[in-house]
Formats: structure tokens, sequence, C-alpha cells
């Protein structure tokens, strides 16, 4: 490896105080004696030695807490940048500060990928299987295929026309940016900077990689795209010293690779670049291969099942039929249309289209479906991991109140502070806006006396603090100045009380501070508000800012705090009635956090801890949590998790999910991604980082738990009448083949052919594409709902062979009273199989009005017109077929007995009311129906 950096003429260099290098090129051989930690003179592009690991995260808090010229020297630079030649060497060694892009995928692939659903793969398996075996049955081929291109097209154009988002994380990022080469500064493309580069930053730019802050003048940077947090945060020139607790974007001296400069300038070195950037390594994640949803495991399931009924009936059938007919090629094409029968042909179509029609009911609740199964998993849904702000919280810095040192309301306090928040005017920032818009409890305005504005000093992050110089009508000048409470009080020796301004005394002190930390307690923010008289109130220096604002006299304090949304609570609420549990996980202090969430009902304790856990922790507390065990309790038992990091937000969902529930995510930064890939359904918000929205599987329009709501009766809705579908069409189905088995083991003939069974279940699946349509009984939304194949087998084998008891009387029918008891006539024997036909295609129709509702049919739960319509529409078709004469070769019919027709009534009555009483033995035994 050293000989082939010595071939690129790669030069290793150490910063240097006394003498800085030169540029040109420095022998490999001599870097030992000037960088002995890297002979090949790479140390720069090495993690500094004390990182724990090599990851993204580690090292960068590592960088944090170097001093700044320990950073210098590792990364092998001086103040005055690196010189071309040595640029050009990183540059072929580390490649170029470019992320890789993921592209939308063309139509054809989104195509290819919504084919390989387990439903579609078994109905095409079944459908070679049909055109194979000589001879072949084109016609159940051909039906078949019909089924999975239905299914395949519903599903492809939903999440086509839905828009397939796309990581192109590098458009964010602007294409050139002033950079530092050994003095000279130059605008470079960022695709050619590397490592140890020296970069100017300016407001509106775009951060071009992972960079430490050298200097900075005021420095603001909007980080939203990671946290999702709106205000922008400081970012200063200083050590950070030991970073390995708390959030990663709470280093004070690190900028991140796409976060944005708000305000102020500063100088900063390149950490990162590229590949190794926190924002690539964020990246890498998402590419790796989604886990299986709650949906897509209900599927699974559902499809085993039917795999494995297909192996048990399917042998028996063969075996049965071989030894009643002797002939065992016959048996062996029968056996194949029992599993034929066994599949609903369009369960993937009619699933596919009860999703769509959710993601339609959604769209017009200002929801967007990325992906169908989502709309499923809402319904599935048992907990909701959620940010704060914006969602719980307005998002906005409101004023609460202003009060005296002692904690009581002050309308002195409040004139001040909005005297001096005006003079700060557009300047200022969103707590002078929050000031400005402050109303007295009668709606009215603060009234200020009379002032005209002499000098205004603007908050800096550096100072913490603004101020004002105000002339009153009588000509006295006087400063007022308000900050954080521990920059402005430690510049005051004076206390404004009932008996006018005195000193400070000690009981002064303890009260303020005591009133202080227990207002941040509360998650309030806190400024304080302080004067001073001044003998001018003009300055001429404006290096006197520093002597002007000492010895003020303290007045009181101000509290903020981003208030609850309206209908936060009462959503929170509702989600609970719902059978949500609702976890927050945010990235903003505890206090605050659990300011709101006491205050929406979320957090019921005042402490953390009791005997049932904690109801509240840090990313801190979390990360000491070594045993899996302990954490798996702790996120069970936590309502609050404050200052997480991404992974730990994965983590959360991870072992919520692995304990069995189907774990909601909301969220909109890219912290948020690795848990919106990993949750059962990711919801984000249009105004969301774009591979936060890349992630989700539905994006809402609006931020807030209200539409989240709504869309949880919707998914339930939905997997409702799927799922109403599915056990009503296979425990037919079963009844069916059950049926088939009996008359195997005793008729000397097929009851009914295999073009027969085919046209019935067709006719049966055509009747429930209303299904989507349906009306959903109150009771079954009021309690989560996912995928359960033990209930489903259940349900099928119970309410299956309930079915074949109206089937064996048809039987019984033919065998004694019409005697059709051999083969000889082959009209006789169509006539049996016409007779099943009709009974069978009647009564699985007109059973789906009792088997649709735990309550009564007709009387207290009555379809939707939509299923009510086709259900009385097909049962007319199927009536009528029998009759004309074009499908009586076709399908082998002949015309009915009359006789038939009455016993046929008779039969369906005597049905319904035998699944009547089954379905409430079944209520009763397993507390459950749909």
């Amino acid at each position: 490896m050293s000989v082939f950096f010595n071939l690129l003429g790669f030069r290793g260099v150490k910063r240097s105080h006394s003498s800085p290098l030169k540029s040109g090129l420095m022998p490999l051989q001599s870097v030992t004696s000037v960088a002995p930690a890297r002979a090949d003179g790479l140390a720069w592009a090495t993690p500094p030695e004390h990182a724990p690991d090599t990851t993204s995260e580690s090292v960068l808090r590592a960088f944090a807490s170097l001093p700044t010229d320990q950073v210098l020297d590792h990364l092998q630079v001086e103040r005055d940048g690196l010189s071309g030649a040595e640029a050009e060497a990183r540059l072929r060694v580390k490649g170029p500060n470019t992320l890789r892009s993921q592209k939308p995928p063309s139509w054809f692939i989104l195509l290819l990928k919504v084919i390989p659903n387990p439903f579609n793969i078994l109905l095409i398996f079944l459908a070679i299987i049909n055109a194979s075996i000589p001879p072949p049955d084109w016609t159940g081929f051909t039906v078949l295929m019909v089924m999975v291109s239905i299914s395949v097209i519903v599903r492809f154009w939903q999440e086509y026309r839905s828009g397939l988002a796309v990581f192109r994380l590098q458009m964010s990022i602007k294409t050139a940016v002033r950079v530092r080469r050994r003095e000279v500064e130059t605008h470079l493309p960022t695709s050619e900077l590397v490592p140890g580069d020296i970069v100017l930053l300016a407001p509106g730019d775009v951060v071009p990689a992972d960079c430490l802050v050298l200097e900075a003048s005021f420095l603001r940077v909007s980080q939203s795209q990671w946290t999702g947090e709106s205000a922008p945060v400081s970012k200063v020139a200083s050590s950070s010293g030991d970073k390995t607790d708390g959030s990663l974007f709470d280093l004070c001296n690190i900028c991140f690779m796409g976060t944005g400069v708000v305000s102020g300038n500063a100088t900063v070195v390149i950490l990162r670049t590229g590949s190794d950037a926190l924002i690539a390594a964020m990246s890498k994640a998402l590419h790796k291969k989604r886990g299986m949803n709650a949906f897509q495991r209900g599927i699974q399931n559902v499809t085993w099942m039917l795999i494995g009924f297909m192996g048990v009936m399917v042998p028996i059938v063969l075996v049965v039929s071989a030894k009643t007919t002797g002939d065992w090629g016959q048996a062996a094409l029968f056996s194949i249309s029992v599993a034929v029968g066994l599949v609903p042909e369009m369960l993937p179509a009619i699933v596919n289209a009860n999703l769509a029609r959710g993601a339609y009911l959604l769209s017009k609740k200002k929801a967007i479906v990325r992906r169908l199964d989502s709309v499923q998993n809402l319904g599935a849904m048992t907990v909701l991991c959620s940010d704060k702000t914006g969602t719980l919280t307005k998002d906005e810095i409101t004023m609460r109140a202003a009060l005296d040192w002692s904690g009581n309301a002050d309308l002195e306090v409040l004139k001040l502070a909005v005297i001096e928040a005006t003079i700060q005017g557009a300047a200022g920032n969103n707590m002078d806006a929050a000031i400005r818009k402050f109303r007295l409890q009668n709606g009215e305005e603060v009234q200020t006396t009379k002032y005209d504005k002499s000098l205004a000093i603007p908050f800096d992050f550096e100072r913490r603090r603004s101020s004002c110089i105000v002339r009153g009508v009588a000509g006295g000048a006087m400063l007022i100045c308000k900050g954080a409470f521990e920059e402005v009080y430690s510049r005051c020796s004076k206390i404004q009380t009932d008996k006018g301004d005195s000193a400070m005394a000690g009981h002064h002190r303890t009260i303020l501070k005591q009133q202080v930390q227990t207002l941040n307690g509360q998650g309030y923010r806190v400024l304080l508000v302080a004067t001073k008289q001044l003998a001018k109130a003009r300055v001429d220096d404006e290096d006197s800012f520093e002597d002007i604002e000492t010895d003020m006299t303290v007045h009181g304090l101000v509290t903020f705090v981003d208030p609850p949304k309206p209908d936060a609570a009462e959503s929170i609420n509702q989600l609970k009635t719902l059978g949500v549990d609702v976890k927050v996980l945010t990235g903003d202090n505890m206090a605050v956090a659990l300011n709101v969430c006491r205050a929406l009902g979320l957090v019921q304790r005042e402490d953390s801890i009791d005997n049932d856990g904690p109801e509240a922790m840090t990313g801190a507390e979390l990360a000491n949590l070594v045993d899996e065990h302990d954490f798996d309790e702790a996120v069970k038992s936590c309502k609050v998790f404050a200052k997480v990091s991404p992974v730990q937000k994965e983590s959360i969902v991870a072992s919520l999910k692995k304990h069995g529930h189907a774990v909601g995510m909301l969220g909109d930064g890219m912290n948020d991604c690795l848990a919106l890939r990993k949750a059962d359904v990711g919801i984000s918000v249009d105004s969301a980082a774009g591979a936060a929205k890349d992630c989700a599987d539905f994006i809402l329009t609006e931020k807030g738990l209200a539409i989240i709501v709504e869309s949880v009766t919707i998914g339930r809705v939905t997997h409702a009448n799927s799922i109403k579908y599915i056990k009503m069409v296979l425990s037919s189905n079963f009844g069916n083949v059950f049926s088939i088995l009996a008359a195997s083991a005793w008729l000397p003939f097929t009851p009914m052919t295999n073009l027969q069974i085919l046209a019935q279940n067709l006719l049966y699946d055509i009747s429930q594409i209303a299904i989507p349509w349906d009306k959903v009984d109150a009771e079954f939304l009021e309690s989560p709902k996912s995928w359960r194949p033990w209930d489903l087998l259940r349900f099928v084998v119970v309410l299956g062979p309930t079915s074949s008891v109206i089937d064996v009387c048809t039987f019984l029918l033919g065998w004694f009273y019409y005697g059709i008891r051999t083969t000889e006539d082959p009209a006789a024997v169509s006539q049996f199989q016409t007779h099943w036909f009709l009974q069978g295609l009647l009564t699985q129709t007109l059973i789906v009005h009792l088997l649709r509702t735990a309550k009564l049919p007709f009387v207290q739960s009555r379809s939707s017109i939509h299923l009510g319509l086709s259900t009385a529409a097909i049962m007319a078709v199927g009536f009528v077929l029998p009759w004309i004469p074009a499908f009586h070769s076709a399908l082998s019919f002949v015309n009915p007995k009359g006789s038939f027709i009455g016993f046929l009534f008779a039969e369906l009555v005597a049905y319904c009311i035998e699944v009547q009483l089954v379905k409430m033995a079944y209520i009763r035994l397993f507390k459950d129906w749909l």
C-alpha cells in the first residue's frame, strides 16, 4: 500500500506551528519523521485514536471533543488550507465528495416488484400445473392468469400513481463553495472537497460535508432536515468536551452535511466527505432490504395455511377418488381441480382492491398512500411512536407569562420585554415575535409608556442576550436587556422589589434561582429582563457594549412554551380508545418533552420511575441498558424518550415489534429514517426531509394526530372487509372440498366437473368485488386488527363442514329422490351436477350476509347497497345459467328438475338458520367472529 501511494506522489504532511510547510511533494520516506502515527501519510484519513469505533457518529464525537489544534494536526492541515497538490492527492485516495444517488425505478422495474406476492405465486403455480398436465386445461390456466394480472395491475397502478419518491441527497447540496487553498480563496465544486479543506460558510450555504467549526460569527444552522426541529441552532468554535452522552446533533462545534446556514459566518475544516459522511451512512442503512411488515407476515401465513390445506386435502381426494372410480389419471386431474378450488382465484385482486379503496379514502383525509400494505397496517397498529414538535405541539414559541423575581405576575416586566422586542423588530428572533404577539387576558395589546428608540443591540448566540437603549419623555436614558438567565444574571447587582431597587441579597438570589429551576423543570424556556439607567442615550463606541451591560437591575422573568395543539389531547384519547398506545420519541430535552406530555395526559406521574418502570428516559439512559431484557422492559413501560439517536429510535421500534406489536412511526427528519423503515407503517409529512418521505409508507399533507385517528379507522375498515372475504371464501371453498371428498367416497362419479367448480368459484368471487364498499360494525373498529392464521384456520374448519351439511342433503336428494346412482346415464349425471352447482353457488353467495357480521343479519346489521346488489345479481345469473342452452355444452349443464327449485328454496332457508345457530355458538365459545 505504501509503495502505491508513493507512486501516486502522495505527500503526507503534519501541521507545524513554527514553520508551515510549503507546497510541494514530500518523499514518502520522510513521512515517518513528520507523522509517526501513520507511515503511509494517511493519518488524516483515519479516525482519532480515542474514537471507540469507526462509525460516523463515534468519529464525529471524537473530533468534537478534541482541541482545534489537535484536530488540525490529525488532519495534517494549516489554517491557510491545503495546497492544490495535497488536495489532489487526497481526492485520489478518498474519491469525490458525492453521495450515491438512488434513481427512481422505471415502471418496468416497479411492475416486476409488485408481482412476487405470495398469493400471486401460488396462483401462477396452479396455473402452470393446469397447463402442463395432459390434457391441458387452458380455460383454467387463462382464468388464473387473468386473476393474477388484475391483482398486479391494481397494486402497480396505485403505487406508480402515488409516486416513488427517491434519494437525491446530492441535489440538496450547492454545487460550489468558497475554499481556502494556501491562503487563496477560490470557489470549488463540492465534489472536489477533501478532508482537511478549509471552507468559508455564509448565510444561504448548504454545509457540503461533515465539518468542525474553526471560527464562527453568530453562526446559526438549521438542522431540521435531520432532527425535524425548526428552530436553528448555534454553532461555535470551541471544544465540546466529553460528548459520549446526549444527542449527536447537540455537538455545538460540528456542522453536518446537508444542513443549512441561516445566519452568521464561519470558517470550518472538512472532517468527513462522500461515503464517510453521516448522511451517507444513513443512506447506506436505508438501502438495506426492509423486513416484512405486519401485512406481509399475515399474507405469508395465510399462504402457508393454504399450502398446508392443499398438502393435506389433495392427496386424500386423489386416493379416495382413484379407489372409487379406478381411474388414477382422472383422479389426478380431479385432485388438481380440488387444489384450484381451495384457492380463491380473486383473492389477490380483491385484497388489493380493498387496499386501493382504503388508499382512496385516505387521500380524502389529506393522507397520500405510497405503499398499499400500509393501509391495512394502520388498522393493525397497536403502538404509535411520534415526534413532538409540530405533531403534539404547534412548533411555534408562545409567551406564557411575565413574572417578578418571586414568581408573581408583573405588568412592568411585561412592558419592558415588549419595548425591547418591538425595538428589535424584524432582526429579532422567534421569542421577540412571541412577546410582540402576547395579549392580556382581556385580549388587548400591552400598552407601554412613550419612548424613543436610541439604539438596538441585536441578539447573538455568543452573548445570548439582546438589548436596547431608549429615551423617555423626561429625557432620561435606559438600557433594557433580556436574554438567557445565566448570561444576564451574572451582569446584575441589584433587584427590583416592591420597595424599589435594592442590592441583591442572598435570599433574593436563592428565590430567583429556585424559580428559574422550577420553570425549567416544567419545560418552560426562561429569559431574564434587566435594566440600567444611563447618563446618555447614545453610545460612541460599539466595543463598549460589554461595559454598558453591567451593574444592571433584575426586574423579572419572561417564560415561553411551545404549546400543545388544541386537538392533540383529544386525538391521543381517541387513539387510546381505539387501542393504540402513543409513545413520544423526541430530540428535545426531557423537561420540555415531559411538560408537553403531562399536559396531554401521556405521562401521569411527576417522577419518572416507579415500581412499574420508568415513564420517561433519555437516550443516554437507554445507552446504559446493556442487557437486552432490561432494554425491552424499559421500552415497554416508557412513554417519553428524549434526546434519542436515530439508531436508538430504530431499536425502540424493533423492540416493540419483537414483542408482537404492530408499530407505527411518525417522523419528518432524517434521524427518523431508520425507524420509519423499521416500523410496520412509516408516517411522514409533506414538509419532511426528502429521505424521510422516501422511507414513509404514507404521507400526511398536514402534520397532526387527528388525521392519524381517522386513518386508523379507515385501516380497520379495510382490514375488516379483507378478512370478511378471506374467511367467507376459504370456509366456502373448504366446505366444497369437504363435500367433494365425501362424494368421492360414495358416488361413482364426480359431483361437479372441473369447469363447473371453476365457474362457481369465479361467479362467487365476482359477487365479492363490492366487498371494499361494505359497511363494518362499529364494534369491530374498537380494537386493533391483524392477520391471525390460527383464528382463520379455526373459522374455516368450523364453518366449512357446516356448509357441507346442505351439500350432503343435495347428494341425498339426487341419490334417493331422483335415483341418480350410476354413470350409465350421462344426462342424469349432468342433472346431479347441475343441481349441486345451483345449490352450492346460491348458498355460498347468500350466506355472505350472515358471515359478514357478528350480529343478526338484515335486522341488526345490513350490508352496503353495493354488496347487496352484487350478491343479488350473481345469484340471479347463477340461477338462470343452467337454463341457457349455450352453456349446456360448455359447462355440461342440463335443465334442472322443476321439483328441485322447491327443494332449493327450502335448503337456502335451512342453511341460513343453521349458519346463524353455528355463529351464535362460535361467538359464545371463542368470544370472537371476524
